[in-house]
């Protein structure tokens, strides 16, 4: 029975006849020579050879087959000199059609690039650190985002193409930032990965962080997200799991020299967004390159409805945000970078390989701090740059007791700036912050015994901190003490082992590995900004043992025991400065002021009685248990984790001892104090906050998803995803994800000239908030009557909205708009949940030609008005996005 690519074949192929009967209407033509021939390359998306992929060439009545050889090449001779249809094909990997005309010439060159079918088995090289893994057969629960869904989802920071995976929630603080929440952990629980070298610095806050944001989109080839502890393999943070970023690497051809390059456009009406990217590349047998620079520049955004939800008019006046603006004021920003690759091959197995990357983002504010919450008049990043680099030398079949080797020096530099001003006739104070890291690591493979794959390796991170923070008013700058102390040092050294066996006749699969590390943080003594010398040193062990059980080819059960493990970092250990929980001081300034422990992280808490100590590290216990299914139609899996925290690091409300007020901490000066002790300075409304080791901490969950073949053309998927959690103190842990999920259907011819796909993402309302999210301006919107009045006097009155000391919009005075908003309380919330909601959007591609092809989404088609919890801003609205690439 024909397949519905075949039929395709022969609709084409009959198509090419009717237009030659039409010319042979016109008069007899001569007899067509048969000695056509059609050659060419069938690779894979990363641009690899497939072997054995079957071509077929199909001209009028004549038909031939053959199959590619081991570099992917193939040869079809005896053509009859007419137009041809050409068909590659694989197992697992989707059928790719080419025409060709061979009327007025004697040969053609084709070539193919094939991607994998939809239920195709997955390939991860993240849990292994680098070796190729089925997903199907690895203990660890692993998502994968592959570079034709990149380009097809609505994607204008990196990590808001994962919103869509299992298990991941994608918080964003403000247009240009986007952080990833794995189980409940982000920032500094979470660890980024760029070609599995480290991504994080020892100055990431905890809460949310935009660096993965600073990478541009066009440059990443695919994105695999390990959900669970990955200590081991890759050490310090990744509590919740791991996010490897696989760039678009140069790779060599067998003979010969081949140049090509794509140019793409990108347009949306939501946040009125525009861009263009440009990439080339030339490969030979003995050098590749790859290069490419991109720019974007987004307006401000509509959300739905053109509502601003936790906008500083309704939290403070009672007003709709639409009395003064339908887009986000200063949610604009702007993006420019360029990236260059090399391969380089040293002999049999063995390759040099390098990535260079340099991203700008200029004029992104801090939307929850302005107008979007606490109502300051501005709160800048500016600039925002990153500078990443690497050179690796790989061997494959190496000589000695290892069959591959693998070596990489690395440089990572990022650049993360300041300013805020609470008002334009007040001061406003500046912060730069610069890290730059240079790795080393060094990894080797061995298969000591038959089963046995044994990864052992060593690494190494040095971290250079250089900061400064300035207070600006009408005369010179005044120097304060910067958020981390200027000239930090961070390193961390480490040793690790994993070994991956295949027992029972590959029955059984055993994953167990050890990591051995050391972490310093040094900062120098700077008398006159309040700063003494610091050492603190941690060493940890950590080890993981998973296990996969095939019941049957199809059904596989999964295990696993690990312990995650976070050496507090230069953030935690002497970060002072306004964060997303308040204003934080150091352990060692909280200590020096004779601070105890408060109950929890916001303005609800007393004290426990216990002093704030210096820092220790913290780690989790992770328990999962899970069953994954695969077969020609479906694939699934569900897994249920059990996240144990010991000596969390994490956030508490510092109790100070009566008349405090008047002490300067690091430069700002305590002004208020309640009866329960809480301290207060005059940049946030929120007490004073301090990083202490509190007991425990557990988080239970569970994660599900499932991919149905429904026909040849019909792709189906589904997945849901919840996590709970609470410390030991019974307090619900900080911004904890909703139960949510997402639903998809895709239709897809075979040929795949054209696609449209429907998607479906809902959460549920999150009601489980801790005192620090209720008090956060992107979640609960805390107001009490001095903050409302700052804001009434503030900036309220600097928008024109209040006049001669009465609201315009009501004619109501300060006394009576702190009435009606807070009814008779002195603390109310603007939201004691976040809702949930459902959302639907509508895509399609189309490939015009072989060289050009069209994606047009349709976003939130009902025009939604909703927020990811914890995001400080609502969602896009309705948006009509559109992308185009041409290539050469």
């Amino acid at each position: 029975m024909p397949t519905p690519s075949h039929l395709v074949l022969i609709g084409l192929s009959l198509l090419s006849l009717s237009t030659a009967g039409a010319h042979a209407q016109q008069g007899p033509s001569p007899a067509r020579p048969s000695d056509g021939l059609v050659t060419g390359i069938v690779e894979d998306a990363l641009g690899g050879a497939l072997d054995a992929a079957t071509v077929r060439v199909i001209c009028g009545a004549v038909a031939r087959e053959t199959r590619t050889d081991a570099t992917g090449r193939f040869l079809v001779e005896a053509l009859p000199r007419t137009r041809c249809v050409v068909q590659a094909s694989a197992d697992l990997f989707r059928p790719v059609i080419h025409q060709v005309d061979l009327s007025g010439r004697r040969d053609a060159q084709v070539r193919f690039v094939v991607e994998m079918a939809g239920i195709a088995s997955e390939v991860t090289v993240t849990p292994a650190r680098g070796e190729q893994e089925r997903t199907f057969d690895v203990p660890e629960p692993v998502g994968i985002v592959t570079r034709e869904e990149l380009e097809s989802r609505p994607v204008q920071v990196l990590p808001q193409a994962l919103r869509e995976e299992t298990g991941v929630l994608v918080q964003q603080t403000t247009t240009a930032q986007a952080s990833v929440f794995i189980r409940g952990f982000s920032a500094q629980r979470v660890l980024y990965l760029l070609d599995g070298i480290r991504f994080n610095t020892s100055t990431y806050r905890a809460g949310a962080t935009q660096y993965l944001g600073w990478v541009d989109p066009s440059a990443v080839q695919r994105m695999e997200v390990v959900r669970g502890p990955s200590s081991v393999q890759y050490g310090s943070d990744a509590l919740g799991g791991a996010v490897n970023v696989i760039s678009r690497s140069a790779q060599v051809v067998s003979s010969g020299t081949r140049g090509s390059g794509v140019v793409e456009l990108a347009a949306a009406t939501a946040d009125a967004s525009g861009g263009v990217q440009a990439f080339g590349e030339l490969r030979t047998a003995a050098l590749a390159l790859r290069g490419g620079v991109s720019t974007r520049s987004v307006g401000d955004l509509r959300t739905g409805g053109g509502l601003d939800s936790h906008s500083a008019l309704t939290r403070f006046l009672g007003l709709p945000s639409t009395l003064l603006y339908d887009r986000l004021p200063s949610t604009g920003y702007r993006q420019s970078g360029w990236s260059a690759a090399a391969t380089v091959p040293l002999g049999p197995g063995s390759a040099l390989t390098g990535l260079a990357m340099q991203e700008s983002q200029a004029d992104v504010n801090r939307y929850d701090r302005e107008i979007g919450g606490d109502g300051l008049f501005r709160s800048t990043f500016e600039p925002q740059r990153l500078g990443f680099g690497y050179v690796r030398y790989q061997r494959a079949a190496a000589t000695g007791p290892f069959a591959a080797l693998q070596a990489t020096l690395s440089f990572n530099q990022q650049q993360d700036d300041r300013l805020e001003q609470a008002r334009p006739s007040t001061f406003f104070e500046t912060e730069t912050a610069r890290t730059r890291v240079l790795g080393y690591a060094a990894q080797g493979t061995l298969t000591p015994w038959h089963g046995h794959v044994v990864t052992t390796g060593a690494e190494l991170y040095d971290e250079s901190i250089a900061t400064s923070r300035d207070r600006w008013t009408s005369g010179a700058p005044v120097t304060l003490r910067p958020e981390i102390p200027d000239g930090a040092r961070y390193r961390s050294v480490a040793v690790f082992v994993q070994d991956s066996a295949s027992l029972f006749h590959d029955r059984l699969g055993l994953r167990a590995g050890l990591r051995a590390g050391r972490y310093t943080y040094d900062a120098p003594a700077d008398p006159a900004l309040g700063v003494g010398d610091e050492r603190v040193g941690t060493s940890a062990v950590t080890f993981n043992v998973g296990t996969v059980w095939s019941l049957t080819d199809a059904v596989n059960l999964t295990a696993s025991i690990s312990r995650g493990f976070r050496a507090a970092n230069a953030f935690d250990l002497g970060a002072i400065g306004v964060s997303g929980g308040g204003f934080e001081v150091a352990p060692t300034e909280a200590t020096a002021l004779g601070a105890v422990v408060g109950s929890n992280d916001g303005a609800s808490a007393v004290t426990t009685g216990v002093p704030v100590a210096q820092l220790g590290p913290e780690s989790l216990y992770a328990y999962d248990a899970g069953v994954k299914v695969r077969t020609r139609r479906v694939a699934g899996s569900l897994v249920a984790f059990d996240l144990e925290l010991r000596d969390a690091i994490a956030r508490r409300t510092a109790i100070f001892p009566p008349g405090i007020v008047g002490t300067s901490v690091a430069g700002y000066e305590i002004v208020a104090q309640d009866a329960a002790g809480r301290a207060y300075v005059a940049v946030d409304p929120r007490p004073i906050v301090t990083r202490v080791n509190v007991e425990r901490g557990r988080v239970r969950g569970f994660e599900g998803d499932v991919q149905v073949r429904l026909a040849a053309a019909w792709i189906a998927g589904a997945n849901v995803s919840m996590a709970r959690g609470r410390d030991g103190d019974d307090v619900y842990l900080r911004r904890m994800p909703p139960l949510m999920g997402t639903a998809r259907l895709k239709w897809e011819p075979s040929v795949r000239p054209f696609w449209i796909e429907a998607v479906v993402t809902a959460a549920a309302t999150q009601d489980r908030l801790s005192p620090g999210d209720l008090s956060d301006a992107r979640i609960g919107a805390r107001r009490r009557r001095a903050d409302i009045a700052a804001f009434f006097n503030g900036t309220a009155t600097d928008l024109g909205l209040v006049q001669g000391g009465r609201l315009v919009a009501t004619g109501e005075t300060l006394a009576e708009v702190q009435a009606r908003v807070l009814g008779g309380a002195d603390v109310s919330y603007l939201f004691t949940s976040t809702p949930g909601f459902v959302v639907a959007s509508l895509r399609g591609g189309w490939r015009i030609t072989s060289r050009l092809d069209a994606t047009v989404i349709v976003d939130n088609v009902t025009d939604r008005n909703y927020r990811w919890h914890g995001s400080g801003t609502d969602a896009p609205g309705v948006s009509l996005a559109a992308r185009l690439a041409v290539r050469f």
